[in-house]
């Protein structure tokens, strides 16, 4: 008995033995796919020697001899830290998820499918000048080079069961559309606007939307009747989420003679979605020409934010309207067709087969009029009713094959001066950014390039007849009209997503000035700044939004001893949303609960698809427009004063469920958290909490240093998922000490070391630098 025990132990311990090995082989297998410190490879083309070497941060530097070589270096190193981020998107943007992920992901497809984006490049591609081409094609030699040598794949693709499909060159402008849908998805806006107005005036979306264009009246009457019979509900949530346009971004500009250095200080901080790994890639290549240094997207091969060895530039998103919807009258005489100005037209058809993991394919039939795809079709409530006789397509500058955004690109990160640089940008399609701009010399300037449609009538605010011909649209904006400054007289440029001008044709929607505002605010302050103070002007603080609704708190009418207590400390509080107080805290929940108390009433069901961050438009109901504090639900009339102080009181019960001290309600830091979470990672329990970030943020949506709050997560009301994703200060006088931040690190997988090191550096506010 004795020997069989010992035999059976002798067992047991050579299994788990054997277990270890296996599980050690695989370590060291997967740790082969973390970069090595220096590298060198050979063009593929020029035969010339590169040499890849990486810093303590991760940080790569690229030297090689020609412009080809350095692209194909830099889709080397993209896809050694960023290859399952990179097959992500494309596959994303060319509708072919479902083939990793199964049915969760059709929709996605569908609508992915719709747009045309993955054929569509495959044209745009072939348009493009040979230059750029050949860089694109270098690019894609870079990613496939390291993609088929002997090492691990990131480990996502073993969970998933799958591999890595060669580049193309024709996948690096998928990354440009996804952004194009992304901050120009004011369409978006348009199916929100008609949805709306089933249920409120003309005049109460006024209120709503302060920018409503006085033309829109018009209009409704004109299209309310053919939008009526349509399924704009289902339609609205058929769309991705990642559909914007987003609240996206700050960036200044001051002249020399306001630097301590006497050359131009320039500051961007791009704000998108929080994510691992990041939207962003530090890199510098240098060659005998340039030296480029700055944030590229992983898919890419160009440097779209920072500078070269005489410019450097910023931007931000301009929330131009570049794309409208139709209302298309079908045929009544024959369902394949619709009606344009010139008679009935048949739709353009196209079949789509979309493989799905674990089932048989799924096919679908895209329709296409003369402005676009029909989008109304995604709408699965749309297919099991009787048809309407109208349809909605989508009509924009960047579905077009002659698309020389790439182009743009390219040029733009070689410019040697102003007039250089906006000759680049000439090209550019989408998505319209404002440029903020600086050089050696001391000049700077802004320029807001794309094209932007000219309508020949309408404002592209809610969907238009299409079948009449009088909303569509005739050619675009001259370059020379759009928005630009060279040299102003007060030395400072600064944009934050804000109004920049009252030419019309440019958007409507605009962001509320708060940061812009506060911005300016800071550069009025002083005549001399450093780049210390830059760097503390991205970390301010201050929301105008609270400085402009706290004093409006009636503090008389809160009921309860302690609503009074705090209600006097909010109002003695100086609107910093730093994550140690207590003040940001309450006064957010406040704002949640009054914009629900005067929204709610009036919209009903479609509250959520409106709730958001809307200080300016409470502000504006609690001061003009007080017949909205009255709710018709109750017996009694209630004035401003009471839905404010009702929401204070509920507010703070709000904050006190559930809490073991009631007294102790927590900081801001405890409930505003930026969470950055991974596409797979994310949603598998446990792993998700390990490799994946809820950082305590200061800040919130109104604010320069930016952590954008929704209000509509019930279970999490104040966590932000949006928000600032890199920073960077330029001195035009040494750019070698251009800062850098990033987070939470350069590389996507988790087996790296730098995955997630800069998650502290982000906290404690540490900027990194390419060293020398």
């Amino acid at each position: 008995m004795a020997l069989i025990i010992r035999a059976t132990i002798y067992g047991v311990i050579l299994i788990l033995l054997a277990s270890l090995g296996l599980l050690g082989g695989a370590w060291l297998w997967l740790r082969t796919a973390v970069p090595e410190r220096s590298i060198s490879l050979v063009g593929p083309q020029s035969r010339a020697p590169i040499l890849i070497t990486r810093d303590s941060a991760g940080l790569p530097t690229i030297d090689a001899t020609t412009d080809a070589d350095a692209a194909f270096a830099l889709g080397y190193i993209h896809a050694q830290d960023r290859m399952f981020q990179m097959d992500l998107m494309r596959r994303y943007g060319a509708g072919r998820l479902s083939e990793w992920f199964g049915r969760p992901t059709l929709g996605s497809d569908r609508f992915m499918r719709t747009l045309g984006i993955g054929s569509l490049v495959e044209k745009q591609y072939q348009r493009l000048s040979a230059p750029v081409r050949g860089l694109l094609r270098s690019y894609a030699e870079g990613v496939n080079a390291y993609s088929s040598g002997f090492h691990a794949l990131p480990p996502e693709y073993y969970v998933l069961n799958t591999g890595f499909e060669p580049w193309r060159p024709e996948d690096s402008l998928i990354w440009a559309k996804i952004i194009d849908l992304e901050l120009t998805g004011n369409f978006k806006e348009e199916l929100l606007h008609a949805q709306l107005l089933k249920r409120v005036s003309p005049q109460e979306l006024g209120v709503l939307f302060p920018t409503y264009p006085s033309t829109a009246p018009i209009v409704v009457q004109q299209t309310r009747a053919d939008l009526e019979n349509l399924p704009l509900n289902e339609i609205y949530a058929s769309l991705p989420a990642r559909i914007g346009p987003f609240e996206a971004s700050n960036n200044w500009v001051i002249s020399g003679s306001r630097s301590s250095s006497g050359k131009p200080l320039l500051a961007n901080d791009p704000h998108l979605g929080f994510s691992i790994p990041s939207a962003w890639y530090l890199a510098r290549l240098r060659t005998p020409s340039d030296i480029l240094t700055g944030a590229s997207a992983p898919g890419t091969p160009f440097i779209l934010i920072g500078h070269n060895a005489r410019i450097a530039w910023g931007i931000t998103a301009t929330r131009s309207d570049v794309e409208d919807i139709f209302i298309e009258k079908i045929d009544s005489d024959n369902p394949k067709q619709y009606l344009t100005p010139d008679g009935s037209r048949p739709f353009e058809l196209r079949e789509e087969i979309i493989a799905i993991k674990g089932e048989p394919s799924a096919a679908m039939t895209v329709r296409q009029t003369r402005h676009g795809p029909v989008i109304s079709d995604l709408a699965a409530f749309a297919r099991h009713v009787p048809s309407t006789g109208f349809v909605l397509s989508l009509q924009t500058t960047w579905l077009t094959s002659d698309d020389t955004s790439p182009e743009a690109a390219w040029e733009l990160s070689r410019a040697r001066d102003w007039e250089e640089f906006r000759s680049a940008l000439r090209k550019l399609t989408a998505p319209q950014q404002n440029f903020v701009y600086a050089d050696v010399e001391g000049n700077i300037g802004f320029i807001a390039p794309a094209k932007i449609p000219r309508r020949r009538k309408g404002n592209g605010w809610l969907p238009v007849p299409g079948w009449e011909g009088q909303y569509d649209w005739e050619d675009n904006v001259p370059f020379d009209e759009l928005p630009a400054k060279f040299n102003p007289p007060n030395g400072a440029i600064a944009t934050a997503n804000n109004k920049l001008t009252d030419v019309p044709f440019l958007a409507r929607d605009w962001i509320p000035p708060y940061r812009a505002e506060r911005i300016m605010e800071l550069l009025d302050r002083s005549d001399r700044f450093s780049i210390g103070d830059m760097a503390e002007m991205q970390f301010d603080t201050v929301s105008l939004a609270a400085r402009q609704l706290v004093p409006l708190l009636p503090t008389a009418r809160l009921k309860q001893a302690r609503s009074r207590v705090l209600a006097e400390q909010v109002k003695h509080w100086d609107g910093r949303m730093d994550s140690d107080k207590i003040e940001p805290l309450i006064f957010s929940a406040w704002l949640r609960e009054l914009t629900r108390s005067l929204l709610l009433p009036k919209l009903g069901p479609m509250y959520p698809d409106y709730a958001g961050f809307h200080p300016h438009v409470v502000h504006l109901i609690v001061t003009q427009h007080p017949d909205w504090c009255d709710d018709p639900a109750t017996s009694e009339a209630e004035t401003c004063d009471d839905q404010m102080a009702r929401s204070f009181d509920r507010a703070l019960a709000q904050l006190e469920k559930g809490r073991s001290d009631a007294n102790d309600i927590g900081r801001w830091g405890d409930h505003h958290k930026a969470v950055y979470s991974h596409p797979l990672w994310s949603h598998v329990p446990v792993i998700a909490d390990i490799l994946g970030y809820r950082i305590p943020a200061s800040g919130s949506t109104d604010t320069i240093n930016n952590a954008v709050v929704s209000f509509r997560n019930e279970r999490a009301a104040f966590q932000s998922v949006f928000g600032s994703t890199l920073r960077m200060i330029v001195d035009l006088a040494d750019l070698d000490q251009t800062r850098f931040m990033i987070v939470p690190g350069q590389s996507g997988n988790p087996i790296s070391k730098h995955y997630n090191d800069r998650v502290a550096d982000w906290q404690q506010r540490r900027w990194l630098q390419f060293q020398k």
